[in-house]
């Protein structure tokens, strides 16, 4: 998100391991969630699931525990947290004790509700000066600036090597060092929204992320996954190609004409999946960037686009799900009011997936009658213990922003690719997360049909194949 709040305490943590009550030489943990080597989901206790999560962001510890405890009643599993502010009076290539101590807080409170952290490590607005008519920035706050006494005229010196990126990077060693130790971290973000940075480029930033993979790995030895995500759905093949990103990363918004976020969503994260291999990261998402006031944010409908976009996520083969920005804290900084109304805006699809083992499932292509759109996830083959699930959201063609009517739809169908036999097929409000229909169907030359009973606004598909016919 085109955001930072220069000041505020984003909070993450340490870990140190301690034995009869000294400090012993730290070892591998194993993380909350856990990505192997080939896959696109995460691992929880061994399965492969869909996490839902957010982007929380407050202003002092207590209120960042409400945040954790709120996701977690949501039945939320991730959290990205920016933990990149330096204080104008931080020294460059160190890290001020005082906030070490917020964010070792926030950590805790993470791991006091088993909630899993991906850190975010650096962010665009701290390196941005300003000059392109940019709504944040914070080059002049910036302890790095040559201005305040640090060792950079310009922000783009972070991308090319030489002591400003030196000095970063021993800042981002220590901060590693400080939390490799904690079981709830599962992955490391080295920076949000690099094309942002001024002066930035495709071959400068990729030659940086390497860089700053490398001290990441060197001193991680649980060896947790790295990404470094764009603004929006830009793109830079170099960077989502190269060994040191792990994870692609997209941070789709609907605006610019594309204020169907869910098609949006399930458009760039198919693209990516594609192109690149890798498993697909939603790092944050909404129907707008720009703050909320006048926005399709703060529209009395607002919040059924947000609902269509979370479960368009559940069935678009990214590795999770919700990931607001504005609804998560962030529209306090924007004098806004949006967090309180969307803390149990995931409810119904973390019930829907709560059960279901991910393992084997991609993005395949399904008919439908014209009055919907949507998607679903199967198999593409039908090894031992895979193609037994099927996964569809769809909604109403016609409930799309900016109104986002909702209507009675009748009559409407999909035909799905799946393994012949039976099955047996739930329909599932979106809303309420209930199973408003539970039948049986037979699929056969490798094809499922399914005739959509009547619903409001959109409607979830699960499906669970039972055996030959």
């Amino acid at each position: 998100m085109r955001l930072q709040n220069v000041g505020i305490f984003w909070l993450v943590a340490s870990g140190v391991l301690v034995a009869r009550g000294e400090e012993v030489e730290p070892r591998p943990v194993k993380p909350a969630l856990e990505l192997r080597k080939g896959e696109k989901y995460f691992r929880l206790e061994g399965v492969q699931r869909l996490v839902l999560g957010r982007n929380p962001a407050a202003v002092s510890p207590e209120a960042f525990a409400e945040h954790v405890k709120n996701a977690a009643a949501a039945g939320e599993m991730f959290l990205r947290i920016h933990f990149c502010s330096m204080p104008p009076d931080e020294k460059p290539g160190g890290v001020q004790p005082d906030m070490l101590k917020f964010w070792d807080a926030a950590l805790d409170a993470a791991e006091k509700y088993h909630l899993a952290v991906m850190p975010v490590l650096g962010v665009w607005a701290d390196w941005n000066d300003g000059s392109k008519g940019e709504r944040w920035h914070a080059w002049e706050k910036n302890p790095f600036n040559a201005v305040r006494g640090g060792p950079a005229r310009s922000p783009a010196e972070l991308c090319e090597p030489g002591t400003c990126r030196a000095l970063w990077l021993k800042r981002l060693a220590i901060l590693v060092q400080h939390w490799e130790g904690r079981r709830c971290i599962v992955a490391w973000e080295v920076f949000s929204e690099l094309d942002l940075l001024t002066g930035a480029s495709e071959a400068k930033g990729a030659s940086f992320t390497e860089a700053a993979a490398e001290v990441i790995r060197g001193a991680d030895r649980s060896r947790r996954p790295v990404t470094c995500s764009l603004a929006g759905i830009n793109e830079w093949p170099r960077l989502f190609k190269s060994d040191a990103v792990e994870l692609v990363q997209v941070h789709p918004y609907g605006d610019a004409g594309q204020a169907d976020l869910d098609e949006l969503i399930l458009r760039t994260v198919r693209q990516r999946l594609a192109s690149y291999g890798k498993p697909v990261l939603i790092g944050e998402c909404g129907l707008d960037w720009r703050p909320p006031r006048g926005t399709l944010d703060v529209s009395e409908r607002a919040q059924i686009g947000i609902r269509h976009a979370i479960w368009a996520a559940v069935v678009s083969g990214a590795m999770n799900g919700r990931m607001l920005w504005w609804q998560d804290g962030y529209d306090q900084f924007e004098k806004a009011d949006l967090c309180r109304h969307y803390q149990k805006i995931a409810v119904s699809a973390a019930l829907f997936v709560e059960h279901v083992d991910y393992t084997g499932l991609v993005p395949v292509e399904c008919a439908m009658s014209a009055g919907i759109r949507g998607a679903m996830l199967g198999s593409a083959t039908e090894a031992p213990g895979e193609g037994k699930t099927i996964l569809g959201w769809f909604r109403a063609a016609r409930c799309a922003a900016p109104q986002w009517p909702v209507n009675p739809t009748n009559g409407q169908w999909v035909l799905m690719p799946a393994r012949d036999g039976s099955w047996v097929v739930e329909a599932v409000d979106p809303e309420s997360g209930k199973v408003v229909e539970r039948k049986g169907a037979v699929a056969s030359a490798g094809k499922l049909r399914v005739d959509l009973a009547e619903f409001r606004g959109s409607v979830g598909i699960r499906g669970q194949w039972t055996g030959k016919k």
